[in-house]
């Protein structure tokens, strides 16, 4: 969906959002405005889209993101991903929006675990204690691959620190060259004429549309800023974006319920408070989850809770997320691309290392191909290192996968057929809302893909086809 930024049609839809933001409590772009609840975190896992720990069901709807301002384009969803999902009163998903939270080059390696991308330094996290282990995507392995100069999209919570701000990242992707537009997100702080700082970015806004229309920037405010990288100057340690677009990310209506992960941030025990990016939590009656929870500075929480009308957050639950009281990551899916050697095979796109699991309910003690199973256990750096596997009857109605090569392709019909490894074939149906990853319709005949959909009858009606090599 394009929408132009001078159009009434998309400043009006723009300050009715009410989506969450994606770097650590905010409500930003992409919603409809109508959402009864709106939630915000890192995916922790698939079987419906599971965010910090909680399920939502993302059959119904299709993932979108935003890579250049106001235009909004069919989106994959991956673990560490920082993600928006709209809620109505039924409790049904009814959006569901991907944010990187940096896209640009990486300028400076300053550790093996830290490095900088358009003047945020970002922290490489690979201890679960305090949050989300970091995911890599894109030919990176870990964190020794990180190079200075590398195109990088960085998705993580933002940290407050001091009048600035961090990164905690939950995925890191290679990209293969720099997007059409580069994205900074982060606190506002020393606004002047010429604009702002994020960090260490000097973001000048003479250019610029802020939305949404009629606010004003303020010190504190969590905003995304785009702009073009001929827009860029400076050096990698004070670097300057002329920017295109400054969008405010603000919270919702006052009793707008929102659940947010991030790490806590000013902490204070004697007012009950505490922030999360931008968003200022207070807990006093919060349910705690362990019940003795002694909130800390650096903690990884799950809030719920329901906004006030200064824009503050008024807690009624509280999780710690630390990957003790809950798995760190659940996964419920076909297996696909088992590797009887290993144990290895995917979930829902993601990674498994089932070598030392254990089994549960599986035939024989064994794995195979095509089995649907629900996955449990920690993170590694590329995906789910499992502490339990257990196989279950393929449930009517659920998301599937299935492996194979695309042939037969029939594009009025909006068909092909899937013929796998076993010889058997399988009808695909595609649609509007399909993605196509590494693939397209036209270069779909003879392609080797892995499809993820819903079986309705004999019919696979696909939500993403994937190309293999």
């Amino acid at each position: 969906m394009r929408m132009s930024w001078g159009s009434a049609a998309a400043l009006a839809a723009l300050v009715a959002a009410v989506l969450t933001a994606a770097c650590g409590g905010g409500v930003g772009s992409g919603g409809t405005g109508s959402a009864a609840q709106v939630a915000q975190g890192t995916v922790s896992g698939f079987g419906s889209v599971i965010v910090d720990g909680r399920r939502y069901d993302d059959r119904g709807i299709a993932a979108h993101r935003e890579d250049e301002p106001g235009v909004e384009r069919l989106s994959d969803v991956r673990l560490g991903d920082q993600v928006e999902v709209e809620v109505d009163d039924q409790g049904l998903p009814t959006g569901l929006h991907v944010h990187a939270t940096l896209a640009g080059a990486l300028d400076t390696l300053v550790a093996p675990d830290r490095f900088v991308v358009l003047g945020q330094e970002v922290q490489v996290n690979a201890d679960a204690a305090t949050g989300p282990v970091t995911q890599f995507g894109g030919g990176y392995t870990g964190a020794a691959d990180l190079a200075a100069g590398d195109a990088v999209e960085v998705h993580g919570v933002i940290v407050p620190e001091g009048s600035g701000s961090r990164v905690r990242a939950t995925r890191i992707e290679r990209l293969a060259a720099l997007p059409a537009h580069l994205k900074a997100s982060g606190l506002v702080s020393a606004l002047d004429a010429a604009g702002f700082q994020l960090g260490a970015l000097a973001v000048h806004t003479a250019n610029a549309v802020i939305e949404p229309a009629g606010r004003t920037l303020q010190a504190g405010q969590l905003v995304t800023v785009f702009a073009r990288p001929t827009g860029r100057s400076g050096s990698a340690a004070a670097p300057v974006l002329q920017a295109d677009a400054v969008r405010i990310r603000e919270a919702g209506g006052v009793g707008t319920r929102l659940t947010l992960g991030g790490n806590v941030a000013a902490l204070d025990t004697v007012t009950e408070r505490f922030r999360l990016g931008a968003l200022t939590v207070h807990y006093a009656g919060a349910t705690l989850s362990p019940p003795m929870l002694a909130l800390a500075e650096g903690q990884y929480l799950r809030v719920s809770g329901v906004l006030r009308a200064d824009g503050s957050l008024q807690a009624d639950a509280i999780a710690l997320r630390d990957g003790r009281n809950e798995p760190e990551s659940e996964l419920k899916g076909s297996i696909v691309g088992f590797d009887a050697a290993t144990r290895r095979f995917t979930v829902r796109g993601v990674p498994v290392d089932a070598g030392t699991a254990q089994l549960e309910d599986c035939a024989g003690g064994v794995l195979a191909e095509g089995l649907f199973v629900e996955v449990e256990g920690r993170l590694g750096p590329t995906g789910v290192l499992a502490r339990e596997v257990k196989c279950e009857n393929e449930p009517s109605g659920s998301t599937v996968g299935r492996q194979g090569t695309a042939g037969s392709v029939d594009t009025a019909a909006r068909r092909f057929v899937l013929t796998t490894s076993g010889g058997s074939t399988i009808s695909v149906a595609w649609g509007d809302n399909t993605l196509f990853d590494d693939v397209t319709v036209p270069t779909l005949d003879g392609r080797r893909v892995e499809v993820e959909g819903v079986f309705e009858g004999e019919v696979l009606n696909a939500k993403k086809v994937h190309g293999e090599d």
